[in-house]
């Protein structure tokens, strides 16, 4: 099965449903993520993308959809937003991606590729990738 993201990559369903998700490794899921996520955008000069579509492509990896409102503390929106910080953080702790808050009123919140980021995206496995260079 696959889910279109807003972004219109498709991303095939590695896991099954919100809790094949969270029991998912969380380094798979970390680069299986980072790949459906940045992939349409390897070769962008400042890859970004919104934080909601982190979590849309979280819940496409799953094969399940999040409401389209996302307020409250609901399932499966409150694992996703859970799984997909987790998966930041280790992006963050690769240096291969980052968040970035900015604006004054309206803030923005984005998830953006750093320079390391692209050898995940071009690794023959990018699982095996990310392993290594969280080390």
């Amino acid at each position: 099965m696959t889910s279109p993201l807003p972004y219109g990559a498709p991303t095939p369903a590695f896991f099954s449903g919100p809790e094949g998700v969270w029991n998912a490794d969380p380094v798979e899921l970390a680069a299986r993520l980072f790949v459906a996520v940045f992939q349409a955008q390897a070769s962008a000069p400042l890859p970004q993308r919104d934080v909601s579509d982190v979590y849309d492509a979280v819940a496409a990896l799953g094969g399940y959809a999040l409401p389209a409102q996302r307020i409250g503390n609901t399932q499966p929106l409150a694992l996703t937003v859970q799984l997909a910080q987790e998966s930041i953080l280790r992006w963050e702790r690769a240096t291969i991606a980052t968040r970035l808050s900015a604006g004054s009123g309206p803030v923005s919140h984005t998830v953006t590729m750093l320079r390391f980021g692209p050898g995940i995206l071009q690794a023959a496995d990018p699982v095996v990738a990310l392993r290594e260079r969280l080390g």
